[in-house]
């Protein structure tokens, strides 16, 4: 058995991130940064895998948000949640920081010359490396470079700001007349005021219609459709081959009557729409609610 580096006071596994996919990929993932699309692969199957978000895989990286969804779709991962990153304090790691312990720690380099170069001990590299969800590496491997140290990645400018929704704007590529509102000064839809167009994600998801296309018709992120999509418990199909671009609202209300979907409104306001599927009772929207208030179902 190789010799792995890393702390010895555990001996647990973790857990293996999920398969990437390998075939060949657009020009997005060979020009998003400084590392290869087999290192991108690891890296965010790791902090995908650790639970970080897509503010917490920007920062880390030093991507914008449309390169990290593209890398993120591109390598067949889950989607990645967008609650804000946690700050640190006063010895929080800066962005610049991130670089060079992914650079030394993909290239070899020993914890002690990484925790040299960034001024820190040994002990708080080998915690981002488990905080990052970074793989073991064969000590054998390891040596101590030349002292260059590697330039900072300049954090991109383009998404410094967060792009604002219209206060108003149609829905295409339906069979309905849709329009949709936006709150908190353009930051956020405003789902409660345009429920039919919320409950009309739910049928385009059920009739197989890709969730970047339904993005595109509503004029919202990826991730906006996607989470909608998990709130009302719609289901789309299993294999990644039946999904289509084209919007069936009849096939829709096939599918989710062939699963057992039954639309129904959540207990916690008594408005938010769901989809009861199989023995589910409560609402994803319900049971979050009652696990704060200290319940359980």
């Amino acid at each position: 058995m190789q010799p792995l580096e890393g702390p010895q006071r555990s001996r647990a596994t973790p857990c293996a991130p999920p398969p990437c996919r390998t075939e060949t990929l657009s020009p997005l993932a060979h020009t998003a940064g400084r590392f290869s699309q087999g290192q991108y692969c690891a890296l965010l199957s790791g902090m995908v895998a650790q639970g970080h978000g897509l503010e917490a895989l920007c920062f880390f990286l030093a991507l914008t948000r449309d390169r990290i969804f593209g890398l993120i779709v591109q390598l067949n991962l889950p989607t990645p949640h967008d609650r804000p990153m946690r700050r640190g304090g006063a010895r929080a790691w800066t962005q610049s920081d991130f670089p060079i312990l992914l650079d030394g720690w993909l290239n070899n380099w020993s914890a002690a010359c990484i925790a040299d170069r960034l001024g820190r001990s040994r002990g708080s590299i080998y915690y981002q490396t488990r905080r990052l969800g970074l793989a073991r590496r064969d000590r054998r491997l390891l040596h101590w470079p030349e002292p260059a140290v590697p330039e900072p990645v300049t954090p991109p400018k383009a998404d410094t700001a967060k792009p604002r929704l219209p206060a108003r704007w149609p829905v295409y590529g339906g069979d309905k007349v849709l329009e949709l509102t936006s709150k908190r000064k353009g930051l956020q839809v405003d789902w409660l005021k345009n429920l039919e167009a919320y409950v009309d994600v739910g049928w385009r998801v059920w009739s197989g219609q890709r969730i970047s296309v339904i993005a595109e018709n509503y004029g919202v992120s990826y991730i906006t459709i996607a989470s909608a999509a998990y709130w009302l418990n719609a289901k789309g199909p299993s294999s990644h081959k039946d999904l289509v671009d084209h919007f069936d609202r009849a096939l829709g209300e096939a599918n989710a009557k062939a699963r057992g979907g039954e639309l129904r409104k959540s207990e916690v306001d008594g408005i938010t729409p769901y989809w009861k599927v199989g023995d589910m009772f409560k609402s994803r929207r319900d049971k979050r609610n009652a696990k704060r208030r200290g319940l359980a179902f």
